[in-house]
């Protein structure tokens, strides 16, 4: 993911997010995975997400609910939720524990990533939207996530819609120390559920 160079209202509201479905080719979503995070292993980052086979990716999707975001019956991006029971009980996916997600009332998200050539254009925005709506509709009260320190400009990202730092973790399975970062969420009462049955989110 990369910093947004503009938001574009028009494409975003294109976007139709739903669950994966099984007829969806993993080796598809994993390859998406690798171009999305390539810029990461370019600048030295050796993110998971940059070279995982698809056996880790099918592993990953198994622990929480994968969603998808097609523009034009493509899929381009692509989110995983975990709800907060999940969330205390496996965290984002490492093996290292982070007491912010043992909580018990944190959902969390991961294994996020948007086509390159779609980046920067809401899409991922879209995404977000998703899987915060739907970790307020299962009764969490924050959100969370890991992200690379090093990755300044997702770092920055995530603080614009809303995140905050609350710790620091070195994984056993990377190079890098990540930023846990999390956002308080409203009531779903307020937020609702969407991001289900495929219908389009309106971006913020």
């Amino acid at each position: 993911m990369t910093t947004p160079a503009h938001f574009d209202k028009h494409l975003a509201a294109k976007v139709k997010v739903r669950p994966l479905e099984p007829e969806d080719s993993l080796a598809h979503l994993t390859y998406l995975l690798h171009r999305a995070y390539k810029q990461h292993a370019d600048r030295g980052i050796k993110s998971l997400a940059a070279f995982q086979p698809e056996e880790v990716t099918r592993k990953r999707i198994a622990g929480g609910e994968c969603f998808v975001a097609l523009y034009m019956g493509k899929i381009v991006g692509t989110i995983l939720f975990k709800d907060a029971a999940r969330t205390a009980l496996d965290g984002v996916g490492g093996s290292t524990s982070i007491p912010w997600f043992q909580r018990g009332d944190v959902a969390s998200f991961s294994q996020f990533a948007v086509e390159p050539e779609h980046q920067g254009h809401g899409i991922g925005g879209v995404l977000m939207q998703t899987v915060e709506r739907r970790a307020a509709a299962t009764g969490a009260a924050e959100i969370g996530l890991s992200t690379p320190e090093p990755a300044a400009w997702l770092v920055e990202m995530y603080l614009r819609h809303g995140y905050r730092v609350v710790e620091h973790v070195r994984w056993k399975e990377t190079n890098y120390v990540s930023a846990i970062m999390s956002k308080a969420l409203r009531s779903p009462a307020i937020v609702g559920a969407p991001g289900l049955n495929g219908q389009s989110i309106p971006a913020k």
